[in-house]
């Protein structure tokens, strides 16, 4: 479970560094969206899988890469936000 959450932080900051505009949303929440994908990716993953929810897999740590990177991209992309 732990490398789901570095893994998460690692994602979200990576996205902040190569996407940074003033219009999007913060620091903080780019880290929170960042964790909880890989946090979800990973567990559900796991929990397909069988295996146990916080146990470390090549396929768990890139379906929590994958999420995360999804769902970084709809916030950086600008899911939800209205264009003037």
């Amino acid at each position: 479970m732990v490398a789901f959450l570095v893994a998460g932080v690692i994602l979200g900051v990576l996205a902040r560094v190569l996407h940074h505009d003033p219009d999007d949303p913060g620091v903080p929440i780019t880290l929170v969206l960042g964790v909880v994908g890989a946090v979800v990716g990973g567990a559900g993953m796991n929990a397909v899988l069988g295996d146990p929810l916080a146990s470390l897999g090549a396929w768990s740590f890139t379906a929590a890469c994958l999420l995360s990177f999804v769902l970084l991209g709809l916030l950086e992309g600008g899911v939800g936000r209205t264009r003037p």
